[in-house]
């Protein structure tokens, strides 16, 4: 049994809960029972959740178009992982369309989301390999 701090259950009789690498297995799943059960009004995410699990919603929210990258530096996100993210708003089945928003910020502004956008889609190599 794992205990959340009185602050994060106050959060999430709120609707409002987080995602991301740094939590612990047990945490990310209960965060993701809850917004399967229509619990949640809003998640806080990194690229893990538009990535690893089925949890589409109405609307996301792009808060950097940047992250750490190797060794500390800070890139752009990939064409591809901006779309995979922005491909999360808007249910299959519930709803007719969904909105994405991207938030500028005084590193990244409507240039870079536009390059972002239109840049070409690099190849996806699997890192999969069988043993």
């Amino acid at each position: 049994e794992i205990a959340f701090e009185e602050a994060t259950v106050e959060q999430f009789l709120l609707g409002i809960g987080s995602h991301h690498a740094g939590q612990l297995p047990a945490h990310k799943a209960f965060v993701e029972s809850l917004y399967r059960a229509q619990l949640m009004k809003i998640i806080f995410a990194t690229e893990t959740l538009a990535a690893g699990i089925n949890m589409p919603a109405r609307t996301t929210c792009i808060c950097a178009m940047a992250k750490r990258g190797d060794g500390g530096t800070i890139n752009l996100l990939e064409t591809s992982n901006l779309l995979q993210m922005a491909g999360r708003a808007g249910r299959r089945g519930m709803d007719t369309d969904g909105t994405c928003i991207l938030v500028s910020t005084p590193f990244e502004n409507e240039d870079e989301a536009a390059s972002i956008l239109t840049s070409e889609i690099k190849p996806i190599t699997s890192q999969f390999s069988p043993s």
